[in-house]
């Protein structure tokens, strides 16, 4: 990360893309459990995205076994008649297929960016050349992850939604120490979100 000379502000680069406060809009397409846990579909994502214009694609590597305690078998969320713990082990790709989409998203000419929610998860993206690692809002504060992802000297892309800026705070000292460069994303927890609750402000108090 470096000081862009026009803005005085911080400027990264994501793979070949340079992301600032003067460049163009990144368009990014997010890749969750929205497959159902099916590969075919999972590509046929990939193919949308790529028609719509998105340079980087972000998958979400989940391992319900790895990132989710045994009473997470029986809590239901509220739009679900089955646990948590099945919702993520029923929709998610194994790592043999996440690669695989890996690949199918290189041969686009797209960029790739993951969301690991474990230390299994990690270490698979140890061999994956991703141009970017995305910590979600949940993990924010979860430094123990945040120091495994650092090791892999990738940026980083953090959201913000379920975090106060004390609580992210010392992960963002974290990151520094590794000396990689890193975004904070300004979101909620809400979709779809009401505009009147946007509190776009709270940029400002990320930039600062």
């Amino acid at each position: 990360m470096y000081l862009d000379p026009r803005s005085k502000l911080p400027s990264m680069t994501i793979g070949n893309r340079r992301v600032g406060y003067l460049e163009k809009p990144l368009i990014v397409t997010e890749i969750g459990i929205n497959h159902f846990g099916s590969f075919q579909k999972a590509m046929r994502l990939v193919d949308l995205a790529a028609e719509s214009g998105a340079e980087i694609i972000k998958v979400q590597l989940h391992n319900a076994s790895a990132e989710m305690s045994e009473h997470a078998k029986s809590v239901k969320p509220g739009n679900a008649n089955v646990s948590i713990y099945e919702v993520i082990n029923e929709n998610s790709l194994d790592f043999v297929q996440e690669e695989k989409l890996r690949n199918y998203i290189f041969d686009h000419g797209l960029l790739y960016a993951a969301t690991p929610f474990s230390r299994e998860a990690v270490d698979f993206l140890k061999d994956q050349d991703a141009d970017a690692i995305k910590i979600g809002s949940g993990e924010a504060d979860h430094q123990p992850l945040i120091d495994l992802v650092c090791q892999l000297e990738k940026p980083i892309i953090m959201s913000t939604g379920m975090q106060s800026i004390n609580s992210i705070a010392p992960s963002v000292d974290l990151i520094r120490t590794h000396k990689l460069p890193f975004a904070l994303l300004h979101c909620t927890n809400l979709y779809p979100m009401p505009p009147k609750l946007a509190r776009l402000a709270g940029i400002r108090e990320l930039m600062k």
